[in-house]
This record gives C-alpha cells, sequence and structure tokens, in this order.
C-alpha cells in the first residue's frame, strides 16, 4: 500500500528549492541549531512525496536525496507541530527505516515547514545517534528556530513577492551614506531589490561612542521596509546603552505592538568607543560581520543569539566584544550581498578579500554593485564599512 504523504508537490517546485546549492541565510540556522541543542545533526530539508532533499547540513555529511518512506520526514510532514522521537530503534514506525537501521540514528525532532497559504514543503530538524528528550525550553527553542526556517523558505515563493520587488536594474536606487568620526570612518551601500528595502543600516555619534546598526527584517517591500526603519529608530535612540541592554529595551517595546508579532530580524549592534577602540555588539541570528586585522587575520563576529522576535524568554542575550585598531577593518552585510558570489558563508571571506584589495570602501562598493548587477540577486543587499584610522 502506497504511503500518504502530505506535501504539496506543486509548491514545492514554485519555491524552487529542490536540487539547489547550499546558501548561508540556511545554513546559519541549522549551525545554530546543531551548536545549541548538542546533536550530531541540525538540517533543513526540501520535502515532496517521493524524496526529501537537505538543503542544508553539516560540512562533514552528505545526505543529498532520501526516499520519503526511509526517513522520519515522512511522518513530520503529515504532523501539525513539532514531531520528536526519543529513539528511533525502539520505535516500530522507524526501526526499520534506512536513517535508523543503517545510518544509526536514534533521535529525531522535525518542525513541518508551511507556504504562507498553508502547504507543506519542508522541514526543520534536529538528528542524533543516541537517544534523547527535549526538555520543554528546548521545544520552545526549537520551535523559533522552526519559524526562522520557514520564513527563509517562504521568501523564495513568488506568490508572496509584492509588487515593488522588481528585477529591473535600472529602477534599483543604489544609496551611499558616510560618517567621519575622528579616527574611525563608516561608510554603507544600499540597494533594495524593489523600490524599498527590508535591511537597513545606520549610525550616530553619541560623544566618544559611535553606535552602528545593521538590521535585515524578514519580508520584501513596504511593510517590511517600514519595520526596518523603525526598528533601526528604536535601536538608536537607545545609543546611551550598551548592546545587550538596548535589545532589551526594543523587545520590550516590540512586545507591546502587535505588528511585530508576526515578524522577526537579524541584526548587528555594535558600540564602539573611538578612545581605546572598544567594541561591544550584539549579533542576532545575522552572522555576517568580519573583522579584517591589519596585520592580514580575521574573524567573523558572531554568536548564539537567535533573532530578535525569536528569542525563547528563557535565554539570556550573548553579548561579544573585541579590540579594533589603526588600519582595522569591519564589514557587515546582509544575505543579499552574498548572493553576489556563491551564497555561503564562504563569500563572506571573498567579501574580506575583496575589500582588502580594494582602494578604500567607495572602491569597495562599486564592485559589489557590479557584481550585484551581473549576478541573479533576489534580496536587498546593504553593505557597512568601518575603518579605523
Amino acid at each position: 500500500m502506497t504511503q500518504q504523504i502530505d506535501v504539496d508537490d506543486d509548491a514545492v517546485s514554485r519555491l524552487g528549492l529542490m536540487d539547489t546549492a547550499p546558501e548561508e541565510r540556511f545554513d546559519r540556522i541549522t549551525r545554530l541549531a546543531r551548536e545549541m541543542f548538542d546533536v550530531d545533526y541540525a538540517v533543513v530539508n526540501v520535502v515532496n512525496s517521493e524524496t526529501v532533499f537537505t538543503k542544508s547540513q553539516p560540512e562533514e555529511s552528505d545526505f543529498r536525496h532520501t526516499p520519503i518512506e526511509e526517513s522520519f520526514c515522512g511522518e513530520a510532514v503529515k504532523q501539525p507541530a513539532v514531531l520528536e522521537v526519543r529513539d528511533g530503534r525502539a520505535d516500530p514506525r522507524f526501526a526499520d527505516r534506512a536513517i535508523v537501521a543503517e545510518h544509526g540514528i536514534r533521535f529525531y525532532a522535525g518542525y513541518p515547514i508551511h507556504t504562507d497559504a498553508g502547504e507543506t514543503v519542508g522541514t526543520l530538524c534536529l538528528l542524533d545517534t543516541a537517544p534523547r528528550d527535549l526538555s520543554d525550553a528546548d521545544r520552545d527553542a526549537f520551535e523559533r528556530f522552526g519559524q526562522w526556517a520557514q520564513a527563509e523558505m517562504r521568501m523564495n515563493d513568488p506568490e508572496l513577492v509584492p509588487p515593488d520587488a522588481v528585477a529591473d536594474d535600472a529602477l534599483r536606487a543604489v544609496r551611499a551614506d558616510r560618517l567621519a568620526a575622528g579616527e574611525v570612518r563608516l561608510a554603507a551601500l544600499a540597494i533594495p531589490h524593489g523600490r524599498v528595502s527590508g535591511d537597513r543600516s545606520s549610525w550616530q555619534q553619541v560623544g566618544d561612542r559611535i553606535i552602528v546598526t545593521l538590521a535585515d527584517v524578514m519580508g520584501k517591500g513596504e511593510e517590511a521596509g517600514g519595520f526596518a526603519e523603525e526598528l533601526i529608530g528604536v535601536l538608536q535612540q537607545r545609543g546611551h546603552l550598551e548592546p545587550v541592554d538596548a535589545m532589551l529595551s526594543v523587545e520590550d517595546y516590540a512586545r507591546h505592538d502587535a505588528r511585530y508579532r508576526e515578524t522577526f530580524a537579524t541584526l548587528f549592534h555594535a558600540v564602539i568607543d573611538t578612545r581605546t577602540g572598544h567594541v561591544s555588539y550584539v549579533d542576532a541570528g545575522h552572522g555576517l560581520t568580519l573583522l579584517l586585522r591589519a596585520d592580514g587575520s580575521s574573524e567573523r563576529l558572531s554568536s548564539r543569539n537567535l533573532p530578535l522576535g525569536l528569542r525563547p524568554s528563557d535565554a539570556d542575550w550573548e553579548a561579544g566584544e573585541t579590540e579594533v585598531t589603526h588600519g582595522d577593518l569591519i564589514v557587515s552585510v546582509s544575505d543579499g550581498a552574498l548572493d553576489a558570489y556563491d551564497s555561503t558563508l564562504d563569500s563572506l571571506r571573498q567579501i574580506g578579500d575583496d575589500l582588502r584589495r580594494a582602494a578604500g570602501a567607495d572602491a569597495f562598493f562599486d564592485e559589489l554593485s557590479i557584481r550585484v548587477s551581473e549576478h541573479v540577486v533576489d534580496d536587498d543587499v546593504t553593505a557597512v564599512v568601518i575603518s579605523v584610522r
């Protein structure tokens, strides 16, 4: 008897994600989930009635395609909520499936991913070779990761593309801004996918402190652009606060505004002390900020924080700190900039290499703008460069 699979093949085809290359926007989710839940694998799958295609997975693994009848996901896509399997070997539904019998996976948690219209198209999964249970707090956090993966997958749905999201490069408004503050120089580039961008960057100087924010609100068009602009404004108003305190204050602000209950934002928010070179920051699911040292070394400024709007109530904001000195550069970009390269996290390294080779931020922005015009970039592009003189 043929197994009934509750997925929508037409919707999966419409998203165009089956058999596509890795993308950092999904990889950052699985990378953070794997670390937070301490499991062997965290993966994002695209699921149709025949196969489970693993879109995002750890670098050392290679799931690719799994027949639907040999997977956990065949059951997960039938569920209205998370499917949790403590020990697949002890569960008669899964004991004989290849994922358990051949690959040794015992624990599974799967979040079914739906389009905005309710069509089932994929899963976010945790897998481990040892039996385990999710606590209530873990389950809550995992559902938030699932919402994040679902939102990213919905971004591919052409039925949700707003009327102002145009592909004609002639209609793209390129905006560049600059700020000089003592020994620190800042420059930013914004190339909206349509006429309005869901990405925003901004800065201000308060005494010897420079406050820098780059935010990417989930979605495109007028609504996302409005949210992004307001979010940036609220954070900048709290420039006198340390980054963690500013994030807590903004969370409290958003909690009382119904408009924010159905959206979230990845962001990088930093305070730079121009006297000492000390940088304190919060990265909320962004992970696309690179510190390029004058000595040729580099480090990515990231954390395990979920995006603003998805943080579980019992999780603390994780703060970061570093020091910058003469000749150092910080570059922070939105997802769209990666699409001008290969869409993976390695794109950030390539961006850093291009910035080092460029004769300043303006030359780098010129090169990035050309790349955007030459590649299929279906998202807003925002980049901020901070130079220490």
